[in-house]
């Protein structure tokens, strides 16, 4: 039976349709299947937050580097070797913690700085210089140091080189007395010396440096062990000149490298460092390319005239680190296109380096060592990291006690150095002008320090007065000039006159004013002393009587105006004793400034100031500082008040009167914005604030006064660079001769603080760093001290200077999220991968049911 054509074709085409169908529909399947599978497991991997830290990185680490080299030959120096010392001080010698830990004896030690001190600069470069190249001492030399064990020529090598490195003047460019102790420095930092070894056991553990305070405090690390770290912009060949000092030739350096480093502590102002081996990996850098003329980048200092002894190697982006171990010298002034400018040099050896990217380092390293060329730094072991912690508690108490011990043997020393022989004639003057003196003055007499007012001229001022506030008869004119006089003596010398005598007390004697305001009366200085005095008014007080007789102080005026319950303390001149003449006894002193308590403070913040002994009528004074860099004249109250902010995190929950008031403060406190400490200032000086920023930079300053030490409550402070929010508003600063300068969404924020939060350091850093980098939000609370200016490279380059305001911060709280994963990536990942895995099952379910349907329809038509 034939079958039709047309029906042959129908059913042909239905018969293709039945088998090709399911193949095809499984064909969409798979491939639906795999897209889906590579959705899932890119979605796995989104709930994963590490992924996102190539879009937002957290802070370089020390160990998370590229490729590595330590050059170093001691057995762990992958990581800065930071200093143990809690004091962060040494004496002007570097071997202070050595001497004891190699066991170098009191003696010794005192006959190395005697000989050190007594010898000429010749005489030590030789001495030094045939030290380091393997030889002994010169026979006269050491019969007469009597140098008896290896590690006590290496303690003498280290004290010529910290007096050969103060020869150097500071602030200048390089001159013929810094030659002496470039050249020595460079030639005990020769890796490939003899003596290097055992100099670096004899050294103290340097500390890792920051630009900003050896540029500030470069007296303080004259000649400290540092660690320079930062990018190398560019690198300059320096060779010899043949016309050299003798002197420094005895070392054998022909020639050294001058790196320029881009620092990592955020403050974009280049710094030099300089060392006289550059591994060969740093050396391919030189390869590519030598001119004798000035880098145009911004980046790069520029030099001055072309030295035909300098040779200058640009190094292009991305630039290899570098970390730099060596001795702080000088501020080295340079030529920059914005004018001439100081940066600290740092002498020694690189410690270690990294690529950083840097293609031509990568290939001389790969060149070198081909099967290290991949090789990467891993943190550190737990086990490790407490060995560290261990270690720098141990180095702490170790080296408090090395500097109390030190501390007692300068004094004993500087005493016997400050005995002379004197003639027989010369002890009778003296003895006669000390009896002389003697009868008109006892040991707390300040008559001396105040010239034109002995003892007839202090008589005749209290001669006249009255014990009465109402009509005390005085000449205001004269006391104000003595007030004035009272007022120029420190308080240092005010004290010691003060404890030196504990005899009852006579005209002309230091006496102690520590007491509470009876009742005052303020009289006003005559108009034509007011103006050369600096006093408009002086202030009479009746304290409390003394063995019966009533007492009167006269002072400077306060701003405020003392009353009654008030409490004062200070130094003051006794002018009247009891007895001193027919009129009814009273005893009258004199007082420059006295220190000002309310009886009833203004605010909370001011009690809890007060509390802490804080002159508070000093609080008006600083109202003149404003927008002004910080000076001696903010010390009496600035550290005080560090000191202050400082106790108040300690006495957060105390049940006692100060913890109480601390309490009350913090809940008082005002949430302060950077726009209303700009545009108010004088409203919150003093007073607790509470502010959000973002700390960007710490840095560590040093603090050299035993009193301000002894102020804030230990040897230095922190001050933290930070970001305050600005809002909407935007800000307007005037430069004289120039545009205002408009500043919106953020504005820099000072704080300043006695101790850092453990937060907000990072897990390799010691007590000893300088500066530290980072990018934290936090609430800070603290006292507003004031508007304060300081130069910044951003207001130089317009003529200014910068202005911000400075925080006394206490209380310190992180503002990041408790949670690992803040913005809820993983459980977002987790659900989408959830919800993909169910439309997958929900498609292939749909496609079975799908499929099912349309075999039960053919089933159905076809039979």
């Amino acid at each position: 039976m034939r079958i039709p054509s047309e029906l042959h074709g129908e059913s042909l085409y239905r018969g293709t349709r039945g088998r090709h169908r399911p193949t095809q529909s499984w064909r969409r399947v798979i491939r639906l299947s795999i897209v889906l599978a590579l959705v899932v497991v890119v979605m796995r991997q989104a709930s994963r937050p590490g992924v996102y830290q190539m879009f937002f990185p957290e802070p370089s680490q020390p160990g998370a580097v590229n490729v590595a080299r330590t050059i170093t030959p001691s057995t762990n120096t992958s990581a800065p070797t930071q200093i143990s010392d809690a004091t962060g001080r040494r004496t002007g010698l570097n071997t202070v913690d050595s001497d004891i830990s190699s066991g170098l004896t009191l003696q010794a030690r005192q006959r190395f700085e005697r000989w050190v001190d007594s010898t000429s600069e010749d005489e030590l470069i030789l001495a030094l210089a045939t030290w380091l190249r393997g030889e002994l001492l010169p026979a006269e030399l050491d019969d007469s140091l009597l140098v008896g064990r290896p590690a006590d020529a290496a303690i003498l090598a280290v004290m010529i080189q910290d007096k050969l490195i103060r020869l150097a003047k500071d602030g200048t460019v390089w001159r013929a007395a810094d030659g002496a102790g470039l050249y020595s420095t460079l030639g005990m930092h020769q890796t490939n010396g003899v003596r290097f070894q055992a100099l670096l056991h004899q050294r103290a553990a340097p500390v890792v440096a920051g630009v900003l305070p050896l540029l500030q405090q470069p007296d303080v690390y004259r000649g400290k062990s540092l660690v320079a770290q930062g990018e190398v912009v560019r690198i300059e060949k320096i060779s010899s000149p043949a016309n050299l000092n003798h002197r420094c030739k005895e070392f054998g350096i022909n020639s050294y490298w001058n790196l320029w480093l881009m620092p990592e502590d955020a403050s974009r102002r280049p710094w030099m460092v300089v060392v006289s081996d550059l591994p060969t990996p740093l050396q391919s850098l030189t390869h590519l390319h030598a001119v004798n003329q000035t880098p145009t980048s911004e980046t790069d200092p520029s030099a001055s005239q072309s030295d035909p002894n300098k040779v200058v190697f640009p190094v292009s982006s991305p630039r290899p680190v570098v970390e730099v171990a060596g001795e702080y010298l000088k501020r080295l002034s340079y030529q920059s296109a914005s004018g001439a400018e100081l940066t600290p040099v740092i002498v020694g050896h690189i410690r270690s380096y990294r690529t950083n990217g840097n293609p031509t380092v990568s290939a001389a390293i790969s060149a070198a060592e081909p099967s290290n060329a991949d090789v990467m730094q891993t943190d550190d072991e737990v086990p490790l990291v407490w060995i560290v912690v261990g270690s720098a508690v141990i180095g702490v108490l170790f080296s408090v006690w090395v500097f109390w011990r030190t501390s007692v043997l300068n004094r004993q020393l500087r005493q016997r150095r400050d005995r002379r022989r004197v003639t027989l004639g010369m002890a009778i003057a003296t003895l006669a002008a000390a009896m002389s003196a003697t009868s008109s003055a006892s040991g707390q007499s300040l008559s001396d320090l105040l010239p034109g007012y002995d003892r007839p001229r202090m008589e005749s001022i209290a001669e006249n007065i009255r014990p009465s506030l109402a009509n005390p008869g005085f000449n205001v004119d004269e006391l104000a000039k003595l007030v004035f006089r009272m007022d120029r003596l420190s308080e240092t010398v005010l004290k010691e006159r003060l404890e030196q005598s504990a005899d009852e007390p006579v005209i002309g004697d230091a006496v102690a004013v520590d007491d509470t305001v009876v009742e005052s009366q303020t009289f006003t200085v005559g108009s034509n002393l007011q103006e050369y005095l600096g006093i408009d008014r002086v202030e009479m007080l009746r304290v409390s009587p003394v063995n019966g007789y009533p007492r009167f102080v006269v002072a400077r005026g306060s701003s405020q105006g003392m009353s009654s319950g008030d409490h004062v303390k200070g130094v003051a001149v006794s002018i009247r004793v009891s007895g001193m003449d027919k009129m009814p006894g009273f005893l009258l002193d004199v007082a420059g400034r006295l220190g000002w308590q309310p009886a009833q403070p203004a605010s909370p913040s001011e009690r809890v100031l007060a509390m802490q002994g804080i002159d508070l009528g000093r609080l008006a004074e600083v109202d003149l500082l404003d927008r002004k860099p910080l000076s001696e004249s903010d010390s009496p109250v600035f550290y005080p008040m560090i000191g202050a902010a400082a106790k108040v995190a300690v006495h957060l929950s105390d049940s006692e009167d100060f913890g109480k008031s601390v309490v009350a403060m913090r809940q008082n406190a005002t949430d302060a914005s950077p726009v209303e400490l700009l545009q108010n200032p004088t409203a919150f000086t003093g007073q607790w604030i509470r502010l959000e920023v973002e700390a960007v930079r710490i840095t560590r300053v040093a603090v050299q006064s035993e009193q301000r030490r002894r102020e804030i409550g230990g040897d230095a402070y922190y001050e933290i660079d930070a970001i305050g929010d600005l809002g909407k508003v935007q800000l307007q600063i005037e430069v004289p001769d120039g545009e205002p300068v408009v500043m919106e969404n953020r504005y820099p924020v000072t704080i300043v603080t006695r101790e850092v939060p453990s937060f907000l350091r990072h897990s390799d850093d010691a007590d000893g760093r300088l500066v530290t980098t980072l990018n934290r939000a936090i609430l800070v609370e603290g006292f507003f001290y004031r508007l304060w200016s300081y130069d910044s490279d951003f207001m130089k380059q317009r003529g200014g200077k910068q202005f911000a305001p400075l925080i006394i911060a206490g209380v310190f709280d992180d503002l990041r999220p408790d949670s690992d994963d803040p913005m809820g990536v993983h459980a977002i990942g987790q659900i989408a991968a959830f919800a993909v895995v169910g439309a997958i099952f929900g498609a292939i379910v749909f496609h079975w049911v799908t499929r099912r349907g349309d075999k039960e329809s053919r089933k159905r038509r076809y039979g």
